[in-house]
């Protein structure tokens, strides 16, 4: 008996060299694959999909990554026989609707994405309890009193503000178990008993988390009800020596406030992965700002951390062919992977 037959599919996309296909799934993935399944190692770009789409009949799967393009009514007609996509990245939402529709089910990695961010936060936060960018600037400027640096208040029972529970905060609150630090955290769909069992200490509005948190941290969702949600007001209140960590998005950042906010509070810190846009243009006073430190959008799988995603889906592939349950299965009855 033949092998089921699966196709890799994604178009190239702009902060990627090549296709992405061969960035995510390396060679080690790749030969998982060829192992369990009849796959041609070269990728496909959607033109290049719908000039063979006649060969495609039998296929059964997909494996894409970011990239994959949204196929129609009528190029899915052409795949009688799909019954899965195993997608190595995030959010399935731009895409998910047609193929839900037939009962074509979706495999994410958003989680194991997740887990990039929030180990990359995690180290944002314990170096910010230290205050360690600030000393970091003042230490670059010449020889210093050591008596005179501004060292923060440590990894011992501050308090971390999260803002928005989803895959990677539920990453993140794991990782940070392993310090004492008090948990606050802002959700809006959370009970009290829930935050408790995840590790949270206390559910509190986002004014609460800005002005009790020695660390906030930014993890809403991409939904345009939040634009600018954070303002001037919250950073104001921030407490002293306080960071704002933004792996977020930019645009729920009312920026001006933001800038004008570091400009009267030069003791408060900005970690920005995030930006609206990005980059920020060339005569944005962010670039300017010293106690402002920006990277570029770098927080999620990145280098051999994207193989990371591949494998996450890969692995739920063979439980799937083993008639184990799956750990990345997506719902199709969440509003959101078909907003």
């Amino acid at each position: 008996m033949s092998p089921p037959k699966a196709i890799f599919l994604a178009d190239p996309v702009f902060f990627i060299n090549g296709n992405p296909v061969d960035y995510v799934y390396g060679e080690d993935q790749k030969s998982r694959l060829a192992h369990l399944i009849d796959i041609d190692e070269a990728p496909l770009t959607y033109n290049e999909f719908k000039s063979r789409i006649d060969e495609f009949s039998s296929v059964q799967y997909i494996f894409s990554c970011w990239g994959m393009p949204a196929l129609s009514d009528e190029d899915l007609d052409a795949l009688p026989n799909l019954k899965f996509v195993f997608y190595a990245s995030g959010s399935v939402t731009r895409f998910a609707a047609p193929f839900f529709n037939r009962g074509i089910q979706i495999c994410s990695a958003v989680e194991a994405n997740a887990k990039s961010v929030a180990e990359f936060c995690l180290g944002q936060i314990l170096l910010s309890c230290k205050r360690t960018f600030t000393v970091n600037r003042i230490c670059r400027q010449g020889p210093w009193i050591q008596k005179d640096i501004p060292v923060g208040k440590g990894v011992y029972g501050e308090t971390v503000a999260l803002i928005g529970i989803g895959a990677v905060c539920r990453h993140l609150i794991k990782l940070l178990k392993n310090f004492n630090l008090r948990i606050i955290a802002y959700s809006d769909y959370l009970d009290d008993t829930s935050a408790r069992e995840m590790g949270i200490d206390e559910l509190v509005d986002i004014k609460r988390a800005f002005a009790e948190g020695y660390i906030v941290s930014n993890h809403l969702p991409n939904k345009s009800y939040l634009e600018k949600i954070f303002t001037e007001e919250h950073f104001l209140s921030m407490r002293e020596n306080s960071t704002f960590i933004n792996t977020g998005r930019g645009q729920q950042v009312d920026e001006s406030g933001l800038i004008s906010s570091l400009k009267k509070r030069p003791d408060l810190t900005a970690l920005l992965d995030v930006q609206d846009p990005e980059p920020p243009e060339q005569e944005s006073d962010l670039y300017s700002l010293s106690n402002v430190y920006m990277t570029s959008h770098i927080a999620g799988c990145m280098n051999d951390e994207v193989q990371r995603m591949a494998d996450w889906v890969i692995d739920d592939f063979e439980s799937y062919l083993g008639g184990k349950p799956l750990k990345a299965l997506v719902n199709p009855e969440l509003s959101y992977v078909r907003a």
